[in-house]
């Protein structure tokens, strides 16, 4: 029997809602499918991620292993004792300790193995300066070590007020997994915020065992005196206010050629071939913690040499000659002159010579109660009873 118009519009519509439910449900299904991959594609992605990440982590891991590694002292015992205590021997020297030592004094071993702990010591004498640079170079050292105990006290009667007994005590690891022989550190370690000096002068500005040092009083001229072609000799002096403390002296500015200083004694030598006026410095500096000077300007004056002194007064001989005589005998006139000191009389005419004392000359004239002596083309007059001096003193008036 046929459908009337209604029963195909009905059929119709019916056909058209099972397509839809049919084609929604097989849409469905292909979307859940896609779903489906796609978080399995994400786990992937995710899973690979992961991966990557523990083995980014693993390297890195291993990177730093390797360093630590690098800081290990050799696995073989006997070379890691050898290395370590050897490093520690030329750390102290370094550090400029008196009489060094460097031992090993026990070892710990990690149940597991995975490393060994060896403890050293290192002993010396020496300042707080050497303390300082030991500690230093120690703490640069790349090792994979740490200071247990650091001691230092000063040592009894020393003659050096600044002298400590220094000693160290230190761990240092051997790895398990480092090599049977192994290179010590090569790198410094980080662990260090400041340098050497900058460390020195934190500390050193310091005295553990004592009150401030006060610096020497250094008081001397400030002008010295000295001649051409002379040595001069002149002694500065400095007051140590501090005790068991020594000064020592030096000279700094211009300082004329041979001009020196005695380091100890603060005794100043010098020979200057020319006049003027040279300016130094003196320095004093003791040797305290830390030490401290006195600086102060000193002028060396250079004149002239001073002229040769008169010579010495001598005791003249003519003050004792006397004219005691005169009288006339068959050849002439003659005069008689006699000589106390040397106990002679001289007979002299006319024309003798007479050296007597400073008195060297001729006999010009024989009068009756004089006689004219020539002397340096000069004539003068000696009258009777008249000494030699007197007479040649009286012609230098005339």
């Amino acid at each position: 029997m046929a459908m009337n118009s209604r029963e195909k519009l009905l059929a119709a519509g019916i056909g058209v809602i099972g397509t839809l439910f049919v084609g929604n449900s097989v849409v469905s299904t292909i979307r859940s499918g896609f779903e489906k991959k796609k978080d399995l594609v994400q786990s992937l992605v995710k899973k690979k991620g992961d991966q990557e990440l523990q083995m980014t982590a693993g390297k890195v891991a291993s990177l730093k292993l390797n360093k630590v590694v690098a800081k290990s002292l050799p696995r073989n015992e006997e070379l890691a004792i050898g290395d370590y205590q050897k490093w520690l021997l030329e750390l102290s020297e370094e550090a400029q300790l008196a009489a060094p030592i460097s031992q090993f004094t026990a070892d710990t071993i990690e149940k597991d193995g995975s490393y060994h702990l060896y403890k050293f010591k290192v002993a010396g004498t020496g300042t707080i300066e050497n303390a300082t640079q030991l500690l230093y170079g120690f703490y640069s050292k790349d090792y994979l070590h740490r200071i247990v105990q650091f001691e230092f006290r000063p040592v009894p009667n020393a003659p050096e007020p600044d002298q400590l007994m220094i000693s160290l005590n230190c761990e240092v690891l051997s790895l398990g997994i480092a090599k049977e022989k192994q290179e010590p550190p090569k790198n410094n370690s980080n662990r260090l915020a400041k340098s050497l000096d900058e460390y020195k002068q934190t500390i050193l500005g310091r005295n553990l065992f004592a009150p401030t040092n006060q610096p020497p009083k250094l008081e001397i001229k400030k002008t010295v005196e000295a001649k051409v072609g002379l040595r001069l000799d002149h002694t500065v002096e400095a007051q140590e206010v501090d005790p068991n403390q020594r000064v020592s002296y030096e000279l700094a500015g211009e300082i004329p050629k041979g001009l020196l200083i005695d380091r100890n004694s603060g005794k100043l030598t010098w020979t200057s071939n020319e006049t003027g006026e040279y300016k130094v410095s003196v320095i004093a500096t003791d040797n305290g913690i830390p030490k401290k000077f006195s600086e102060q300007a000193l002028t060396i004056k250079v004149t002239p040499p001073a002229p040769a002194p008169p010579p010495p007064i001598q005791f003249d001989i003519t003050s004792q000659a006397m004219v005691t005589g005169l009288i006339v005998g068959r050849e002439g006139p003659e005069a008689w002159i006699s000589s106390k000191t040397e106990s002679k009389t001289y007979k002299l005419r006319k024309g003798d010579q007479l050296k007597i004392g400073g008195i060297n000359g001729t006999v010009k004239a024989v009068g009756a109660n004089y006689i004219e002596l020539e002397t340096e083309g000069r004539v003068w007059v000696v009258g009777l009873d008249e000494t030699l001096a007197d007479a040649y003193s009286r012609s230098k008036t005339d």
